[in-house]
């Protein structure tokens, strides 16, 4: 279902630099291949699926770890592309402008760099030693200079920098010890990234008893299930609307909610104007499904104290 709405993103966006559009899933499941297929006639350019390399499709969905998934996705990618330069499109974020991509192409191409991104990089003990360099959503970096470290520096990993050792996520160990005139950021306020959804269900699916959605991912992709999946019988491990309702006020819930502090209903308030974003986006406007979400959405917004404003 990400997938879907990660290929709508893409269709919906200008397209006169790119190459190729390459699908890496995590899983390779029949549902991957029916929505590659089914966007393929109006796909411009290529559009194609690169399973992850042997051994690791079959140990990975085994660990069950987002983390080492990326990396490897990643690696699988890269190694497959053709284009001179790559971009790391998250499945769950949304380009509000039709140029994001291309924009991101020109400002490192343009600018002669190895490296360029949209925010800073989340972990601060490299701007606390001078090192800046990028986040991996939406990276665009030249395909050359990712193939020329060896693996592992792509890959989460402990390693040693300036004397100290330090947990390296995706891509940092390679950036730090790179030309930090050759790495930029380049902030694009026009984007809405729920960050970690992914993950998160992955996490969700390892867990057994009750599990604790504070930062009302499952709630998304349960509305997203819901709104624009081709088939919701797949789905069936994630608790239905009602159920998740009852996880409001029930702790006992498959899936269940804090309770209304005054930092829960900050967190909610900035979830649901994000969400707000997506489902007014121009590319995913329809009335329709506007209302089945406030429906869905309505003890939500009571619960938290979130109050929709219409004009």
């Amino acid at each position: 279902m990400f997938l879907e709405i990660a290929l709508e993103t893409c269709l919906a966006q200008n397209h006169d630099f790119r190459v190729e559009t390459i699908v890496v899933p995590d899983r390779m499941t029949p549902e991957v291949v029916a929505v590659v297929e089914r966007f393929k006639p109006k796909w411009p350019g290529e559009l194609s699926i690169q399973p992850l390399p042997m051994p690791e499709r079959v140990v990975l969905p085994k660990l069950n770890n987002a983390f080492h998934n990326y990396g490897v996705q990643l690696l699988t990618g890269v190694q497959a592309s053709r284009g001179s330069h790559v971009i790391l499109h998250d499945a769950d974020l949304f380009h509000m402008e039709r140029d994001a991509l291309d924009t991101r192409y020109r400002e490192t191409a343009d600018n002669g760099l190895n490296v360029s991104g949209i925010s800073p990089v989340w972990d601060t003990w490299f701007a606390d030693n001078d090192i800046h360099i990028a986040a991996t959503w939406e990276l665009c970096a030249n395909r050359d200079w990712l193939r020329a470290f060896p693996r592992h520096f792509h890959l989460g990993h402990d390693g040693e920098l300036l004397g100290e050792q330090h947990t390296f996520d995706i891509t940092l160990h390679a950036q730090a010890l790179s030309d930090p005139a050759k790495i930029r950021v380049f902030p694009h306020e026009n984007i809405v990234h729920f960050n970690f959804v992914i993950g998160a269900y992955r996490e969700f699916q390892k867990s057994s008893g009750p599990y604790l959605d504070d930062q009302f991912r499952m709630l998304l992709i349960r509305l997203f299930i819901d709104l624009f999946a081709e088939d919701r019988e797949i789905y069936r491990e994630l608790p239905e609307f009602d159920g998740l309702m009852r996880g409001l006020t029930n702790e006992n819930e498959r899936v269940f909610y804090p309770r209304a502090t005054p930092e829960l209903q900050t967190k909610y308030r900035d979830f649901r104007v994000k969400l707000d974003r997506i489902i007014e986006a121009e590319w995913m406007s329809n009335p329709e499904r506007r209302e089945e979400a406030a429906r869905s959405l309505a003890p939500f917004d009571a619960h938290y104290g979130y109050a929709v404003v219409s004009s």
